[in-house]
């Protein structure tokens, strides 16, 4: 006889169902991370884009509150619309965590954000699209425009900001 609990509610903390909300929590510390030095990091670098610390502030939370929203919206509505969107942010993640490395090793500095992408965003990422409710080729495709959109789309919130 199968129960009530079994028919209502996946269980376990490993249930594939889990990994938007990991994926949410994930993006949220590295997030913080990079509130608390991303903006002393860039003014240190000397860099070609002038942009104040509340500007780059305010373009990261705005940032962090969309793609938080996008998961929790991708854990509940399984339609393929939806779906494809969260891909889109998976790939727009997983390049988010290559260009933390990247510039970190530019650099030869520790760029805020690094840490939480490598021990967080990246496993809960990879997770989230191995078990997400959108197969393969539409999965593929669309983290792929996500990993593309990754930098137009931190220059628009950046621009916002401004």
């Amino acid at each position: 006889m199968i129960s009530r609990r079994e028919v209502t509610e996946p269980q376990g903390l490993f249930h594939p169902c889990r990994a938007y909300s990991y994926a949410a929590i994930a993006f949220m510390l590295h997030s913080i991370e990079e509130l608390e030095g991303l903006a002393a990091w860039v003014a240190a670098r000397n860099l070609p884009v002038v942009i104040t610390a509340p500007q780059l502030s305010q373009a990261i939370t705005w940032l962090a509150i969309a793609v938080l929203g996008i998961l929790i919206v991708g854990r509940t509505v399984t339609n393929r619309p939806v779906q494809i969107i969260v891909a889109g942010v998976v790939g727009a993640l997983l390049a988010n965590v290559v260009s933390h490395v990247g510039l970190s090793l530019a650099t030869w500095t520790y760029m805020p954000g690094t840490g939480t992408a490598l021990a967080l965003v990246l496993p809960a990422c990879l997770w989230l699209y191995r078990h997400m409710a959108l197969a393969d080729p539409a999965r593929l495709v669309a983290a792929g425009i996500g990993v593309l959109a990754m930098a137009p789309v931190t220059w628009v919130a950046l621009a916002l900001a401004a």
